[in-house]
C-alpha cells in the first residue's frame, strides 16, 4: 500500500489543544538504541503491565491496535451497543494521502479503444479512529476513510470484490454517478437492487464504464454507514475530456462527522423524541464537526450537544472523554504558477457548503461528471452527493492559503431548536492548507521546512445563489441553492429528450418526520427481484404506486421504450433538498453518464396559477444530484433506455431513513429478459443474501435497538 503521507521524512503536526496557533512543526532526530536493550526493556514492561493488570483485577483490555497505541476507549459495547474488540486505526493510517493526491501512477489510456479490467478489493470493517482528534467507532474500507480510490479509463470494466468483515451488520456499496448500463443489479442499493451482503459474506460488483468521464464517488448504501466513514472517490480518466489542461490534480472531500456512532443517532432520530431535542420529533441531528479530506481539529473542552453524556447523577453510566486533542488540518503542496484541478466531493450526511480558497479565483469546469464551459467564480456551492471540478491558478504570493468549506448557517440552523456546540466551536466551517513556494525555492519538497501561518484573506464565504428563496436569512445575504440552472452550459451539447405521456410523473413533498415512515427497505427481499413477479398493467398501481410491493414502497412506472421520461419534483418544504437519481441513461446513442437533464424550474407548485416554469430545452444542464429550492419545483428528463429498478431520493442521510425515497421501474418487460440472461452464479449469490441475518436493523447484532441511556 502506498505510504499514507506520499513520502518520507518529517510531517507537520496540526494541534487542536487550547487556542494558540494550530500550526506547529516537529523536527525528528534519529536516535539509536541497541537491539538487546530495546528487547529487554520491552519484555520487562510487558511483564510489569500484566502483573499490575492482574493484580488490580483489570486483565487485558479487549482492544487491539494497528500500528499505534491509543487512549483507552469508551466502552461502546456497554454504553451504545457497539461490537467489542475493535481495532484502533491511527490518523496516518486512516488517511491515504497518496490517493487523495492522485499520486497512484495510474496509466491513462486513450478514448476507450484499449480497455481493461480494473480490479479492487474492499474489506469492510468496524474500527476505532479519531479523524478530528475525538475517538469514535467507524465503518472503514481497507482500514481507511476516505476509502480506497477507484480509477479507471473510459470503457474499462470495474470489478470490486467486497468482503463484509463486520461482526453483525450487512452492507452494500453504491457507485454514485456511475451508469449501470445493463447491470441494474450492481447499483448497490439495499432493498432495491439487492439484499445486503451479510456479515462474513462477499460479493463481487462488476460493471463497465460506458461513455463516462470525470469525478464520481462510492459509498455504503445501508442505513447510515457512510456517515461513519464508508465512502471514497471514483475517477474516470479520458484523454478526450473537454476540460482545460492542468499541471496537477487533487481530491478534496468535505464531510460531516458525528462523535457518536451513526446507528445510535439514527435510532434516536426515528424515536418520538431524540437525545438532542427530547420535546420534538423529526429534528435532524447536527454534526459535531466538519472534515476536509477526513481530518480536522477539535477542542476537547467542548461537550457534544447532539449526543451528550448522560446527565444522570449516577455518573457511572456517562462516557469518559474520548478526545485526544491531536486533530490536524489536511495540507497539500502545489507548484508556484501551476494550474491545479481540485475534484470536490460532498460526502456529508446533512450539510451543503460553500467551497473557496483564500485569495484565489476558481474556474468551474465539471459538474457531476459533465464538462461545462468554464465559469470564473470566488467559490462554488456543493450540495450532498454532488461533485465539482475547479481549476486553481497558483499565481499568488508564495505561501500557505486556507481552503475553506463553510456551512451556510441560515439554510439549516433556523430549523433546529438547538445549537451544535461542536460546530459553534469550529465556526461552522472546516479548513485545509494549500501551500506553494517560489519556483526556485530549493526547499519546496522538503517536508522538514518550517510551515508558516497561512496568508491571505477569506473574503466572502457565503453562497450568493438562491438568496430570494431563503426565507429565514434575516439580514444575512446567504442563499441555499445551486447556481442558476441555466448558468452552466454543457460542453457536449444535447437537446432535451422527447417524452411520452406514459413516462411522465409528478411528485411533491413536505418533509415531516414520523415514526411510521413512508418508505422502508424490504426486510428480506429487493424490489428488483419482486419486479419479475409484478403485473404492471394499468389500474394495478394503487393510489400510492405501491403495486404489489407493499405499502412501504412507491414505484413509478416508465414503460415506453425509445422515449424520454419526465419527473416533476415539487417542494412544499421550507428547506432545500438534494435529489439524486440512480442510473438512467440520457441518450441511447451517446451514453453521457448517470445524469438527467434539468429542463424546467420555477417558484411554487408546477402548473399552478400563481407560478411559472422557465424551460431550457436546447442544451439543458445535466446532473445526477440536483438542489430543489424551498417552495419551488424542478423538472427533470432522461431517456428511457436502461431497463432497471432505480432509486430516486433526497441525499440527506436522515431523510432517506425518514422516507424521502422512491423507485423507478424502467421498462419492466425488458427488465425481466435482462434478469433472465444475467450470469446465473451472480444472481444466485445475490438472491441468497435475502433473508440472511445482519439486515437493515442489525447494527447491534443480538442487542435490541438502542433507546439511549436512562436519564
Amino acid at each position: 500500500m502506498p505510504d499514507s503521507e506520499g513520502g518520507s521524512g518529517m510531517v507537520p503536526t496540526w494541534s487542536s489543544k487550547g487556542s494558540p496557533s494550530i500550526f506547529a512543526t516537529e523536527r525528528r532526530r534519529r536516535r539509536t538504541v541497541s537491539l538487546c536493550v530495546f528487547v529487554s526493556t520491552l519484555v520487562c514492561f510487558c511483564v510489569l503491565a500484566l502483573a499490575l493488570g492482574l493484580g488490580l483485577g483489570l486483565g487485558w483490555p479487549r482492544y487491539r491496535t494497528i500500528c499505534a497505541a491509543a487512549p483507552t476507549p469508551l466502552n461502546y459495547s456497554s454504553y451504545y451497543g457497539i461490537p467489542e474488540d475493535l481495532d484502533f486505526v491511527p490518523i496516518d493510517r486512516l488517511i491515504n494521502k497518496a490517493e487523495l493526491e492522485l499520486a497512484t501512477g495510474f496509466a491513462v489510456t486513450g478514448g476507450g479503444k484499449e480497455t481493461t479490467v480494473c480490479e479492487y478489493v474492499f474489506n469492510v470493517s468496524q474500527a476505532y479512529a479519531a479523524p478530528d482528534g475525538f475517538l469514535k467507532p467507524m465503518v472503514l474500507v481497507n482500514g481507511q476513510s476516505p476509502g480506497p480510490l477507484i480509477e479507471a479509463n473510459i470503457g474499462d470494466t470495474v470489478r470490486v470484490h467486497v468482503h463484509n468483515q463486520m461482526a453483525n451488520w450487512s452492507t452494500t456499496i453504491h457507485w454514485h454517478g456511475i451508469n449501470q448500463v445493463g447491470t441494474t443489479w450492481m447499483d448497490g442499493v439495499t432493498g432495491v437492487s439487492q439484499c445486503g451482503i451479510p456479515p462474513g459474506q462477499s460479493f463481487t460488483y462488476e460493471f463497465r464504464v460506458v461513455g463516462q468521464r470525470g469525478t464520481f464517488w462510492w459509498h455504503a448504501h445501508l442505513s447510515v454507514q457512510y456517515s461513519d466513514g464508508a465512502y471514497g472517490a471514483i475517477v474516470i480518466h479520458d484523454p478526450g475530456e473537454m476540460v482545460p489542461e492542468t499541471d496537477d490534480e487533487k481530491l478534496i472531500f468535505v464531510s460531516d462527522v458525528y462523535h457518536t456512532y451513526g446507528s445510535v443517532i439514527l435510532t434516536s432520530y426515528l424515536n418520538p423524541a431524540s437525545k438532542w431535542v427530547p420535546f420534538e420529533s423529526g429534528v435532524e441531528p447536527l454534526a459535531d464537526n466538519i472534515l476536509l479530506n477526513g481530518q480536522h481539529t477539535y477542542n476537547c473542552s467542548v461537550v457534544s450537544t447532539t449526543y451528550p453524556p448522560s446527565s444522570s447523577s449516577d455518573q457511572s453510566s456517562a462516557p469518559p472523554s474520548n478526545c485526544t486533542g491531536d486533530g490536524r488540518l489536511y495540507s497539500t503542496r502545489i507548484e508556484k504558477n501551476s494550474k491545479v484541478r481540485l475534484r470536490l466531493i460532498n460526502a456529508s450526511s446533512f450539510f451543503s457548503y460553500w467551497f473557496s480558497v483564500d485569495n484565489h479565483t476558481l474556474s468551474i469546469v465539471e459538474l457531476d461528471g459533465v464538462e461545462i464551459e468554464p465559469i470564473s467564480a470566488r467559490g462554488v456551492y456543493l450540495n450532498l452527493g454532488q461533485r465539482v471540478s475547479v481549476v486553481l491558478h497558483a499565481n499568488q504570493r508564495p505561501g500557505n492559503y486556507y481552503m475553506r468549506a463553510t456551512l451556510q448557517k441560515t439554510c439549516f440552523l433556523p430549523y433546529a431548536p438547538y445549537t451544535s456546540a461542536g460546530l459553534e466551536s469550529v465556526g461552522y466551517a472546516t479548513r485545509g492548507v494549500l501551500s506553494y513556494a517560489a519556483a526556485d525555492d530549493d526547499d519546496d519538497d522538503d517536508v522538514d521546512a518550517e510551515i508558516s501561518e497561512p496568508i491571505g484573506a477569506a473574503g466572502k464565504t457565503t453562497n450568493p445563489y438562491g438568496v430570494e428563496n431563503n426565507g429565514l436569512r434575516a439580514d444575512t445575504w446567504e442563499g441555499c441553492d445551486d447556481m442558476p440552472f441555466d448558468m452552466p452550459v454543457p460542453m457536449r451539447k444535447q437537446p432535451a429528450v422527447d417524452v411520452s405521456e406514459a413516462n411522465m410523473h409528478y411528485i411533491e413533498y413536505a418533509f415531516r418526520q414520523a415514526q411510521d415512515t413512508a418508505y422502508s427497505p424490504l426486510p428480506d427481499n429487493a424490489t428488483l427481484w419482486k419486479a419479475t413477479e409484478q403485473n404492471f398493467s394499468a389500474g394495478r398501481a394503487g393510489s400510492y404506486n405501491s403495486w404489489d410491493f407493499g405499502l412501504s414502497q412507491q414505484v413509478l412506472l416508465v414503460p415506453d421504450a425509445g422515449r424520454g421520461a419526465q419527473i416533476v419534483i415539487n417542494s412544499h418544504d421550507a428547506m432545500e433538498h438534494p435529489w439524486h437519481l440512480h442510473a438512467p441513461d440520457l441518450t441511447p446513442n451517446d451514453y453521457s453518464g448517470h445524469t438527467f437533464q434539468v429542463v424546467g424550474w420555477g417558484k411554487g407548485a408546477f402548473g399552478s396559477a400563481d407560478s411559472g416554469t422557465t424551460w431550457n430545452l436546447e442544451n439543458p444542464m445535466r446532473r445526477d444530484t440536483v438542489t430543489v429550492p424551498a417552495f419551488n419545483h424542478v423538472v427533470i428528463r432522461f431517456a428511457a433506455d436502461n431497463p432497471g429498478l432505480w432509486a430516486l431520493h433526497c441525499h440527506v442521510a436522515w431523510h432517506i431513513e425518514g422516507g424521502m425515497f422512491l423507485s423507478i421501474a424502467e421498462r419492466p418487460s425488458d427488465l425481466v429478459g435482462l434478469i433472465n440472461h444475467m450470469d446465473p452464479a451472480t444472481r444466485e449469490k445475490s438472491q441468497s443474501f435475502c433473508g440472511m441475518s445482519g439486515g437493515h436493523d442489525q447494527a447491534f447484532g443480538s442487542h435490541p435497538k438502542y433507546e439511549g441511556p436512562t436519564e
